[in-house]
């Protein structure tokens, strides 16, 4: 994988990617990591996409990665959006999002994104107990994190904001979604993250038109890690449809 800087209007945004995969014809896979993603998530991708489809992978700005000049899940998107229509142009697009890279995935608007694929898209960030004193102590001991945390997550130095994303799937081309079959509820001792999607984000997406859910077995937050098959067998079969359906308009 080699790393190529795209710059927006927003700052530079770097992608990896195998060669030859940005400059091609063929439709692509963009991955868009999650928050503090480790450098190797999702670096397999172009093998499993490949070779009818080539493969991208970007982490959020600021996870080493230059920080863009606005910190927002919107500003973001808008980035992203920008980047597919320059860097992509004329190529059918799919968006793979992790976590709050779904977020900004669910928020990009270009014609050339047939779908997105999302990963534990976490809906309702006051609910995230799991990640409560992680989040706190980032904030607290990294003051270079404290507009991330601050404006995704919500957490202030005094008590917390609500962040709820159900927005951004207005306007979205379809969406599936998957999520990990550990509940979020009751807060109990885990060995890992559970789901971060509670009960009653889940029936609002699978009521949700143009959403297709799906609950990977054995897994909780992290569906890359614990739930890899899962998420190949869904990632094939957005591919497909993809390409089978018409393009927005």
């Amino acid at each position: 994988m080699q790393s190529t800087v795209i710059r927006t209007r927003l700052g530079p945004i770097p992608l990896w990617s195998p060669p030859g995969a940005l400059t091609s014809a063929k439709p692509l896979v963009l991955v868009i990591t999650g928050a503090w993603a480790e450098a190797d998530d999702m670096m397999k991708t172009p093998a499993v996409v490949g070779p009818s489809w080539d493969a991208a992978v970007m982490r959020l700005p600021g996870n080493g990665t230059p920080a863009l000049a606005e910190t927002s899940i919107a500003a973001w998107a808008r980035a992203v959006s920008e980047l597919v229509e320059t860097a992509f142009a004329g190529r059918p697009v799919v968006l793979v999002g992790l976590s709050v890279g779904a977020l900004v995935a669910l928020g990009v608007r270009s014609a050339q994104v047939r779908r997105v694929l999302a990963l534990e898209p976490p809906l309702v960030m006051s609910k995230l107990w799991p990640m409560a004193e992680r989040l706190a102590a980032r904030w607290r001991d990294d003051p270079a994190q404290r507009p991330v945390i601050e404006a995704v997550f919500g957490v202030k130095r005094h008590g917390h904001v609500e962040r709820a994303w159900f927005g951004l799937f207005d306007g979205a081309p379809p969406v599936d979604v998957i999520v990990g079959d550990t509940p979020l509820y009751p807060q109990r001792a885990l060995a890992q993250f559970p789901s971060f999607v509670d009960a009653p984000e889940r029936e609002w997406l699978a009521a949700r038109p143009g959403v297709t859910l799906h609950v990977a077995p054995g897994a909780g937050h992290n569906i890359h890690v614990f739930a890899a098959e899962t998420l190949r067998a869904v990632l094939l079969e957005t591919l497909g449809k993809a390409l089978a359906e018409p393009p927005l308009a």
